[in-house]
This record gives C-alpha cells, structure tokens and sequence, in this order.
C-alpha cells in the first residue's frame, strides 16, 4: 500500500496517508475530502534533494525562532506592564 502525501484544500493541513486503491482519505483535521495529493520526493535521494531540504529545514527553524521569540517578547510586555 503506497503512502501519499496531502494538503486539505479546505485548512491547509498537510498529511501523509496510507491509501488503498478503492480508499477516499479525508483530513484528519477538519474531515474534509477535498484534497490534493502533493509530490513526495521521499524516496529521491540526492545532494540536490538534501540542499533543498536543509534549506526549508533552516528557513523554518528560524521562523520558528522569530514567531517564538515574538511570543516571549508579547508576554514579557503584557505580564510587566501591570
């Protein structure tokens, strides 16, 4: 049985699913059934591929760090203020 990668077109939601042929996956999120079946690149191991996901991986972490960050900063003004 093949897993497919999915993104709801309904929340955005990106998922991964094992799907049997006569199978409908739905959103584990929101329920819907209205998806679109992203191309995985899994199974393509290449120095092009790791730089490619090293990349995403970097510009997420530090987005992730900013948006944290922005937070600690949120909480330190609200909590401080008073």
């Amino acid at each position: 049985m093949p897993i497919y990668e999915y993104q709801c077109r309904s929340c955005q939601h990106q998922f991964e699913a094992i799907v049997r042929a006569a199978d409908t996956p739905a959103c584990p999120e929101c329920r819907s059934a209205d998806l679109e079946r992203l191309v995985s690149l899994f199974a393509v191991d290449s120095g092009d591929t790791r730089r490619v996901s090293i990349a995403a991986a970097r510009k997420q972490h530090a987005k992730t760090t900013k948006e944290k960050a922005h937070a600690e900063a949120e909480y330190e003004r609200k909590h401080h203020d008073h």
